[in-house]
This record gives C-alpha cells, sequence and structure tokens, in this order.
C-alpha cells in the first residue's frame, strides 16, 4: 500500500510550485495610494476645486488568473489533506493486521486461544479487506480530482491576457480639461481610472473616462507598462472622444 504514495506527492508537489510560481509572476495589489490631482487649466474665478480622488482597491489585467489559480490552490490543498488522511489510515490498519497476526500465531503455538477466536480474527480481517478497498478507491478519485485541476491550471497558464479595447481615430482637442495624476508604487491604469471614475461621479459629472481616452491624452504611454513618478492627464468626462 505503502508504494501508492508517490505519484499523487509527486504530482501535488509540482502543482504546489506551479501555483507559488504564478503568485510570484503575477502578485496582487496590496494598497492603491491616494492620487494627487492638479487641474491643467485654472478653473474661472467663483468655480469650486473639486476634491482629489481616492483610488479604489482594484486588480490588474492578470487579477482574473491570479483569484482562478488561488482557488484552485485552495482547492488542491484540501484534496492533500484529504490525500494524507487517507495515508495515515492505511497505515494503522497496517499495524493492526500485523498485530493480530503475530497474536495469532502465539496463540497457535500456545493451543490457547487467550485474546481472540479465530473466528474473530476472520471477521475484523475481512473488515479491514473492505475498508483497505474502499481507502484505494478514495485514493483513486483523489488522483482523478489532482489531475483535473493540474491541466486546469495549465489551461489558464496557457490563456492569453484580455486584449485592449482598440482605440479610436477621433482627434484630440487642443484644450481639454484634464487632472494630472503621479503615478505610485503598486498602481495600475485600471485602479486609477477607477479612482477618477469614481471621484467624477461623487462631483456630479456625468460619464466615465475609459483607458483609450487616457491613452489619447498621454501619447507615447503604455498602459502595462507605468513608471513610478509618471505623469498622466485624467480628462474630464466627455472632454476627449
Amino acid at each position: 500500500m505503502r508504494s501508492m504514495t508517490a505519484s499523487p506527492l509527486v504530482i501535488a508537489t509540482f502543482c504546489l510550485s506551479l501555483l507559488d510560481t504564478n503568485a510570484q509572476e503575477n502578485p496582487p495589489i496590496l494598497k492603491t495610494p491616494k492620487p494627487a490631482a492638479v487641474p491643467t487649466n485654472k478653473p474661472a474665478p467663483g468655480k469650486q476645486t473639486p476634491k482629489t480622488p481616492t483610488p479604489l482597491r482594484t486588480g490588474g489585467g492578470n487579477q482574473y488568473f491570479i483569484e482562478k489559480l488561488q482557488k484552485l490552490n485552495g482547492d488542491l490543498e484540501q484534496l492533500m489533506g484529504a490525500y494524507n488522511l487517507q495515508i495515515r489510515k492505511m497505515e494503522a490498519l497496517e499495524a493492526q493486521v500485523k498485530n493480530l497476526q503475530t497474536a495469532n500465531e502465539n496463540l497457535k503455538r500456545e493451543n490457547v486461544l487467550r485474546f481472540a477466536s479465530n473466528k474473530d480474527i476472520e471477521e475484523l480481517a475481512s473488515k479491514l479487506v473492505k475498508l483497505d478497498n474502499n481507502l484505494r478507491n478514495d485514493l483513486k478519485l483523489t488522483n482523478q480530482q489532482i489531475d483535473v485541476i493540474l491541466k486546469t491550471i495549465q489551461k489558464i497558464a496557457n490563456s492569453p491576457a484580455p486584449a485592449s479595447p482598440p482605440t479610436r481615430n477621433n482627434p484630440v482637442p487642443a484644450n481639454f480639461q484634464a487632472r494630472e495624476h503621479v503615478v505610485q508604487s503598486g498602481e495600475f491604469l485600471s485602479t486609477i481610472l477607477s479612482a477618477y471614475n469614481t471621484a467624477f461621479k461623487q462631483e456630479g459629472l456625468k460619464g466615465r473616462v475609459s483607458q483609450s481616452q487616457v491613452l489619447k491624452a498621454n501619447p507615447g504611454i503604455k498602459a502595462d507598462r507605468l513608471l513610478v513618478g509618471q505623469k498622466l492627464l485624467i480628462p474630464l468626462p466627455g472632454e476627449i472622444k
């Protein structure tokens, strides 16, 4: 029965290693600092200056894959816990069988049944065989479930990242109202946009600012390669089509 433990343990070790590697390459976002709001054009006299928005905590482009892998990691840990419990049960059964065999040999030599009758031993041995068969079936099912998780992880790892929406060819106005934002450590363009759109809504501004509009307002920047300290112009809703 011990020979069955090698294959699933090797599979589980490989699976956990793959999950750790994915988590290190795509770390979750811990904190999004508060963005600074500096208007490009001075507001007219008597006009209230908009409040500085607070970024929301949202994931980056690979957040979907990270959450999926974390769920699969939890499922795998539960399966491994059940697998190890089954192994311990099998080892305990082996010890009981060995003790019974030793006791039976002693009884035969002494020709006196002091601890158990042959009938009791046969009944217990039959129960142990049944339990052993059940445990083997459970181990087989566990291995199948681990294989399914490994295939799912491999499928996710090979899946391409979601494509960025195509940008339109509408020209950018020469003078558009915008707010200046300085990129902080750990920020993504998606989290920055989410924070500003929430602030715009609270200020009573209608509409939302899209990623393509920010890219038009900031020629040359790449959405997936923002640098700490880099300045971005976040146009107000409706300023850029």
